[in-house]
This record gives C-alpha cells, structure tokens and sequence, in this order.
C-alpha cells in the first residue's frame, strides 16, 4: 500500500451520510450532514448542507441550481445560482454572486463584493417580467443554442450559445410573439422548456407540443376549448408545466372564451 501512496496528492474525505449523485440533467449534486467548502470551480445541480454552512472559497467559481443549507453560506470566489436557501448570505470581500432567487434571513456584503439579482420568490420575478414585458420582447438579441461537432464530444465544448443580433424579419405567416398575452407568453417559454427535457410518454408529449403550437400560432380560440383536455393528458406534470397551466388558467379566467 505504501507504494501506492502519494504524499503530494491531495486527499478527499466523503464523510458518512454524504450523497453525491446526478439529477436528470446530468448535473453534479452533493448533500452534506455537514459543513460543505468548495474549493474547486465545477457546475452543479444541487448543493446542500443539512446541518451546517456553505462556503465557496476565493478565486472559485461555482454554478448551481439551488444552494441550499441550514446556516450560513458564505462566498469569496463566484456564485450563480437560480435560487439559495439559507439562514443568511454572507458576500466577502471582492465576491461575485448572480442570484435568480434568495430564500433567507440575513444579507451580508463586503465593501468591494457585488450581488445581482435578489428576488424573494418566483411570483415577484414573473410579475416584474409581466410589467417590463414590452422591454424584453424589443431585446434586439437572441439565443441560438447549437451542438458542437461530434469529433468534439467529450472535449469541454460540449455546445456553444451565440448571442446574435436579429436580422430576420419574421415571416408574415407567423404572428409576432410581442402581441401574445403576457400570461401566454410566459406559459409558452415554461412550456418549451418542459417539451425540450422530452420527459413525458408519447401522449403527454404530444399534448406539450399542441399547446406550444396553439399558442406560437396565437390561436386562443382553440386554445380555450381545449387547454385544459392537453393540460389533462399530462399524467405527471413537471414544475414548469404546472406553472404554465397556472398561467393559462388566470387568462382564460380574465378572459373568458366565446
């Protein structure tokens, strides 16, 4: 065993009660009984302490899902998340935190960090989008999401977003999204997400892409006789399709169909 052993390396301790898996994205998620320190810049699902802190150490850059822990989390490298969970959120100095949503008590931040984002619940969110919606449908930039060339599979590249101007003017046979209900239009970016995770069986898939159709087409006539028969053949809807359905539902209760 003494061969085998190298004094420079590093060593990794998993404590008892550690769970480390990947999530239906393939994403990298750990739950610690413990404190957890990320000493390393990695992508991640979910990170979570059950009892103690989280730190994220300088010079390191973390994406996660949701941060979740007991105490503290503490950052002196880099942070994105869509959501962090925690007693308090503690920025040191020269911190760089993007967070979409932050479920906590406290805030801290140090002299030179920076803190973007701060939403206390996804319906705050929804509702500041729905008042600046006019302002996001005139961006003048895309996201074009391409894969890369298979001889790059394996390689870091794994797929490319350009951000590029729109030059193409729409055809006329496809009405602009920038006259669509601002609660359809965020039902139908939750409903593309849920359709492009291809999830559900056949039936259900199809019904996914019946109401993007409906909707992309702004057919709300349609749309009002048969919502809730698509939304029904959705055996086990996701969160984004039982958000989307909410929205549909507020629509058609404002505005009734003929």
């Amino acid at each position: 065993m003494s061969r085998l052993s190298n004094p420079s390396a590093p060593t990794m301790i998993i404590p008892r009660g550690v769970r480390i898996e990947t999530d239906a994205d393939g994403q990298l998620s750990i739950q610690a009984p413990g404190n957890l320190v990320i000493q390393n810049s990695g992508k991640y699902g979910t990170l979570e302490s059950l009892g103690g802190s989280i730190r994220v150490d300088r010079g390191v850059e973390v994406e996660a899902v949701t941060v979740r822990c007991a105490e503290t989390c503490y950052v002196q490298g880099f942070l994105t998340a869509w959501k962090v969970v925690a007693r308090s959120l503690h920025l040191e100095e020269s911190a760089r935190v993007h967070v979409v949503l932050q479920e906590t008590q406290r805030l801290e931040i140090g002299r030179d960090a920076r803190l973007v984002g701060n939403f206390s619940s996804e319906k705050e969110l929804v509702g500041l989008f729905s008042r600046f919606a006019q302002q996001l449908r005139t961006l003048p930039f895309r996201l074009d999401r391409k894969h890369a060339p298979a001889e790059l599979s394996g390689s870091r590249l794994d797929e490319t977003i350009d951000i590029q101007p729109e030059e193409v003017a729409e055809t006329p046979s496809e009405p602009s999204l920038a006259d669509l209900p601002e609660p359809l239009l965020f039902a139908l970016i939750l409903l593309e997400q849920e359709a492009e995770r291809r999830l559900h069986p056949p039936v259900a898939q199809r019904a996914l892409e019946e109401l993007i159709k409906l909707l992309k087409q702004q057919d709300l006539e349609t749309l009002g006789l048969t919502w809730r028969t698509l939304f029904g053949r959705i055996a086990e809807p996701r969160e984004d399709a039982q958000r989307a359905r909410g929205l549909v539902t507020e629509h058609y209760a404002a505005n009734p169909p003929h």
